[in-house]
């Protein structure tokens, strides 16, 4: 039997209270990787052992057969009602995609109580709860409007950001995302982020940037070049969810990570079950490092694996936003962070997915609100001696003036820094140990004896001290990664100085 943590067994609890005061449509917010799947399965439970029905549904045939193994472990046997797969009316939980379901329900003209097919259940479960408001779904709640609703999201918001009370009745919020990583539930955060990308002129169609318009503005070779040559520095080697705009962003994607030799891979809406059941397969086994996707894996995608997200699509949606960021929190063997890389100047935006939010039901207004104001972030330093990030011309840590400081703001705006209160530190273990790789590759090359220094002042901002006469180490991927990272970006400088010399002599002339 599965024991619920203490926040899962005070959700249920609340949601309990809720029906106690007469409100019968109620949405459970908990954020990615609580565990929102168990606490159903005990809503689930507690109404069978009260003789009665649940009917649970979602938008994904993924989603159907992970709550069925959930549902399996509490003992619960659930049949499913999904195209391709035969439905045992006989349990008293069905579990169904809401497209499926709804299909079936128009079979009958007379009312759903002449259709074999429906489901007179008492109390029903609806995961990914902020879809819940779409025309399919309403048509098929308007047949339980004297039932138990309770919808279970991590974000309670529309894609237009409004909230969800012109269905709901109650709202029920029990845990944020930094009491779990607290509680080691999730991961730590490290974030790196951009300057905005030029995103004006660009329309907003329910809340959130044209997909079309902004498809143009980020498929470009030089952007998606930056991608993965920002990747390679900062998470080389690590298992990564890469999200697009649209299919030929993520294929244009895809393909600039398998040119430099890794083994990504691309899926989209169209791919069929069996292309993105084997892609996900041999994601876990090791064998993808990289999956480029539009929006199927911002939700229902669990495998704990993932050590970095890559935000390649800006959007103004905070529902959207958390959702994409959430796929990489939970916590798994030897891993110890999520590293996002956020080239949509999104935390600019929408802030860190710790940041503490007041969700509301106010279908006329914006649903959340942060709990906590922080003041608005401008241009974000790195300091060269002790790696501090900050604002301003003076290191707020070491008190190391920068010199040349507006060109130090241009040139941030063309790279990635780490932002974030948990922003990498490295220890003198990791120093000395990338000296001895750096001593090694030094030998193997021929270089002189400098270059190590270089490289290591190159990658820590400081030079080396008291690293004299080091024993060499054989490099590991991380290192290797970084090596392709200078290497690329000493090849565009190469290149973007032809350039401007050929344009000074043609002007000459």
């Amino acid at each position: 039997m599965i024991v619920l943590r203490e926040y899962q067994e005070k959700a249920v609890t609340s949601v309990r209270d809720e029906v106690k005061k007469g409100n019968r449509k109620i949405i459970m917010v908990l954020p990615t990787g609580a565990g929102k799947t168990y606490v159903m399965a005990d809503i689930a439970l507690r109404c069978i052992d009260n003789g009665h029905k649940v009917l649970a549904l979602m938008h994904r045939r993924l989603l159907v057969y992970q709550m069925r193994d959930r549902f399996s472990d509490y003992g619960i046997d659930a049949g499913i009602i999904m195209s391709g797969v035969e439905t045992d009316f006989e349990c008293s939980v069905q579990i169904g995609t809401i497209q499926t379901y709804h299909k079936r329900l128009q079979l009958s003209d007379v009312g759903p109580e002449t259709n074999i097919f429906f489901t007179d259940a008492a109390v029903i479960l609806i995961d990914e709860a902020h879809r819940s408001l779409s025309r399919t779904y309403k048509e098929v709640l308007a047949n339980y409007t004297d039932k138990i609703i309770i919808g279970v999201t991590a974000t309670p918001c529309l894609a237009s950001s409004m909230g969800m009370g012109n269905f709901y009745d109650a709202l029920v919020d029990i845990v944020d995302v930094q009491d779990l990583i607290d509680q080691k539930h999730l991961v730590p955060v490290r974030y790196y982020a951009p300057s905005k990308p030029d995103l004006k002129k660009i329309r907003t169609i329910l809340g959130d940037y044209d997909k079309k318009e902004l498809g143009k503005r980020m498929n470009k070779q030089k952007l998606i070049g930056d991608i993965y040559l920002n990747w390679a520095k900062l998470a080389g080697g690590k298992q990564t969810i890469v999200f697009a705009v649209n299919v030929k962003h993520s294929i244009a994607l895809k393909d600039e990570f398998v040119r430099y030799g890794v083994n990504a891979e691309h899926f989209d809406a169209h791919s069929s079950d069996e292309i993105r059941e084997d892609i996900l397969r041999r994601l876990e086994s090791g064998d993808i490092q990289v999956i480029c996707n539009v929006g199927l894996l911002t939700e229902g995608f669990d495998y704990p694996g993932v050590e970095c997200i890559v935000v390649a699509r800006p959007t103004k949606s905070m529902g959207l936003y958390r959702q994409m960021l959430g796929r990489g929190l939970r916590p798994s063997e030897g891993k110890k962070e999520i590293i996002i890389i956020d080239h949509g100047g999104c935390i600019d935006r929408l802030g860190f997915i710790e940041d503490d939010i007041e969700w509301s039901l106010d279908g006329k207004r914006i649903a959340f609100k942060k709990k906590v104001i922080r003041k608005k972030e401008k241009t974000i330093i790195t300091c060269p001696e002790c790696m501090n990030v900050f604002i301003g011309n003076v290191c707020t840590r070491c008190g190391f003036k920068i010199k040349n400081w507006g060109k130090m703001i241009e040139t941030t705006e063309t790279e990635l820094v780490e932002v974030g209160k948990n922003r990498k530190k490295y220890t003198m273990q990791e120093k000395l140990r990338f000296m001895q790789m750096a001593e090694y590759h030094r030998r193997l090359k021929g270089y002189a004896k400098g270059w190590g220094a270089w490289l290591y002042k190159d990658k820590m901002g400081c030079w080396p001290k008291g690293m004299k006469d080091i024993a060499p180490l054989e490099p590991d991927k991380s290192f290797r990664n970084f090596l392709i990272f200078r290497n690329i970006r000493y090849a565009k400088s190469k290149k973007k100085c032809y350039r401007s010399l050929n344009k000074t002599s043609a002007l000459r002339r």
